[in-house]
């Protein structure tokens, strides 16, 4: 069966005790995630998405990957702005994952001492803090990510 955004959906018929067919739930078909409200029928589709554009990173690497790719999308002559709507994360997320990006930038080697001690079942969140106070520590370190970005900004 197709909605009204012409995609499909599974319906389960229940039939009442006079004899009456209804259709009591409709269900979306399994692998699509939905986007918006709770009971929204607008779907997305499954390939549209991929881990670095739009679904939540799980691993520093692949924050470094989406940060990259939104600086490349910047250095295009667009706004950040557009450059995070092109990947397809707001400026939150980032500005949250920034340390961990900005420390393997600017400081490879000191950024791979840190990644020796993270394990998977430690919150991204945190490897970013850790990252950040690496950062404030060495003043090197801060002051490299302030050139490159006054840099960026040229």
């Amino acid at each position: 069966m197709r909605n009204q955004y012409g995609t499909k959906e599974k319906s389960r018929v229940h039939t009442s005790s006079k004899g009456e067919k209804g259709i009591v739930q409709q269900q979306r078909v399994k692998g699509v995630r939905t986007r918006g409200k709770k009971n929204d029928n607008v779907e997305v589709d499954a390939l549209e998405k991929t881990c670095i554009s739009g679904t939540s990173a799980q691993t520093p690497q692949q924050v470094v990957s989406r940060y990259k790719k939104i600086l490349w999308h910047f250095s295009k002559g667009g706004t950040m702005s557009a450059a995070f709507k092109h990947v397809g994360v707001d400026w939150n997320t980032v500005s949250v994952d920034a340390p961990i990006a900005e420390l393997y930038i600017a400081a490879p080697d000191k950024f791979k001492e840190l990644l020796k001690n993270h394990s998977s079942q430690v919150k991204l969140s945190a490897f970013a803090t850790q990252c950040a106070a690496a950062v404030n520590e060495e003043s090197a370190i801060e002051d490299r990510i302030k050139a490159l970005k006054a840099s960026e900004d040229k």
